[in-house]
């Protein structure tokens, strides 16, 4: 099994190890010119992309950890994070998330937890990661099978999912009450400062900062505490993202929902340009399902397979292998060119493959994983 990479969006740290710093079309990656080949013991086939951040990336190899960009107060770095003891290193059992203040890496059966700056190079270790595992009321010899399977990042906190539905927060992990939930906790994630669970029976819940509306419940207002978002009570959800201020939610019949701030067309709403009584609306507060369109105005009825959120851009794959974007393309992350789509309104064709792909988003990035065997 193999994996390859093609790219569009920010480059302007050499985090790509490309020389154009704005990549307007999907690049694929490494290049035989590749500063990663000054590593002896590290083939540039093998690398795994791990975490991307807007200056940084974090690549795992079957060696180590290395890391692209803006490292240590320089850039077009490339070099391995030296952050392991001996045969502490298992490439198979790490996570890592962040943002360009501090990167977050989890060793997911050993929870372990390394606390990174990208600035100092200033590393803190905690072992083991403690779950609090009397606030659950669990029994001891439980702890010993516990699994982070995910990790997220805001600007304001990390968060660990456990693969018994758990959910802790912060440093030291706090657990977070889900009890109120139906169904088990099956997946996260996170914008800049808000939260979106999904559990197994297809509900989703959202809190943290509603000032941009993200939340979808309608309001403005903050919440603590996971709430269930009403709009979508009946529908199964089969998935769920956030962008930097908006969600995309999936149903297990390939329709599309998406709600929050739309500065910069990352919600892809269609509406009619000429009629008057329709606002360009630059935020929707409860959830919207989404149509596409071909480009002569015919509508799409293709399922959705997938939902990406960058910061101000969105990403479906259909099933037909295609990816339709919107939003906010100054950096290329649309995989467009700049000055002709500064920003895209609705869900755009991009790219299409006959390869097996999956579609990842960064903060203003787009990458295309493509798996062969």
């Amino acid at each position: 099994m193999s994996t390859k990479y093609m790219v569009s969006g920010n480059n302007l740290f050499g985090q790509w190890f490309l020389n154009e710093p704005i990549l307007e079309k999907f690049e694929l990656l490494p290049k035989n010119n590749s500063p990663a080949l000054k590593f002896d013991d590290l083939d540039i086939k093998d690398l795994k992309l791990l975490h991307m951040s807007w200056s940084y990336n974090i690549f795992q190899s079957r060696n180590g950890l290395y890391v692209s960009g803006a490292w240590d107060n320089n850039e077009n770095v490339m070099k391995r994070l030296d952050i392991f003891t001996e045969n502490e290193f298992r490439a198979t059992d790490l996570l890592a998330a962040g943002n360009d203040d501090c990167l977050y890496v989890v060793d997911v059966n050993r929870l372990k937890l390394w606390i990174i700056d990208p600035a100092s190079i200033k590393t803190s270790k905690f072992h083991p990661l403690d779950l609090e595992f009397n606030t659950l009321g669990k029994m001891e010899e439980e702890k010993n099978n516990v699994k982070v399977v995910k990790m997220i990042a805001s600007n304001k906190s990390v968060y660990f999912l456990t693969n018994g539905g758990s959910i802790f927060s912060g440093v030291p992990p706090r657990y977070l009450d889900t009890s109120h939930c139906l169904g088990t906790v099956c997946d996260i994630a996170c914008g800049y400062d808000h939260y979106i669970l999904l559990t197994d029976v297809g509900q989703v819940y959202t809190w943290g900062s509603g000032k941009r509306f993200q939340l979808g419940h309608g309001d403005i207002d903050d919440l603590d505490k996971p709430k269930e978002v009403d709009a979508l009570a009946g529908i199964k959800i089969a998935k769920v993202a956030a962008g930097g201020f908006h969600c995309l939610a999936l149903s297990e019949f390939g329709d599309a929902y998406t709600w929050g701030w739309n500065d910069e067309g990352q919600l892809g709403v269609h509406y009619d340009d000429e009629d008057p009584s329709v606002e360009n609306l630059i935020q929707y507060s409860i959830p919207k399902l989404i149509d596409i369109y071909y480009e002569n105005d015919g509508n799409i009825t293709i399922d959705i397979v997938d939902i990406v959120c960058g910061s101000k851009h969105s990403a479906l794959k259909l099933e037909d292998n295609t990816v339709w974007m919107s939003g906010y393309n100054k950096y290329g992350q649309l995989g467009l060119p700049t000055k002709i789509f500064p920003f895209v309104k609705y869900f755009k064709k991009v790219y299409e493959s006959c390869d097996d792909f999956k579609v990842i988003c960064g903060i203003w990035s787009t990458v295309i994983e493509i798996t062969s065997s």
